[in-house]
């Protein structure tokens, strides 16, 4: 007696896809472009999940300074650095 063999029959949904982006003459569109960001980094480590658009950023050195604080008071030969946004080292998990 042979055993037959029955095929499902699956329903697929179809995935909408979002309209195409427009944009206008003249308008700007914010492309990412590696090299952009930039962490503060305590010997090599991120030392938060912030990210700022430039190195000379305000909040970027208000976060050095205070990372640089901490070292002065517990010195452990680390050095603090606001450095480029690598995506391998500076994952946040």
């Amino acid at each position: 007696m042979e055993k037959q063999k029955r095929t499902k029959k699956v329903k697929t949904d179809k995935v909408p896809k979002p309209p195409a982006p427009s944009t206008k003459e003249g308008e700007q569109t914010a492309t990412w472009t590696p090299g952009e960001r930039f962490v503060v980094v305590r010997s090599g480590l991120r030392v938060s999940d912030k990210d700022y658009p430039k190195a000379d950023d305000s909040r970027a050195i208000a976060e050095r300074d205070f990372w640089q604080r901490v070292v002065t008071r517990h010195p452990d030969g680390t050095r603090v650095e606001i450095v480029v946004f690598d995506k391998k080292k500076h994952r946040i998990w």
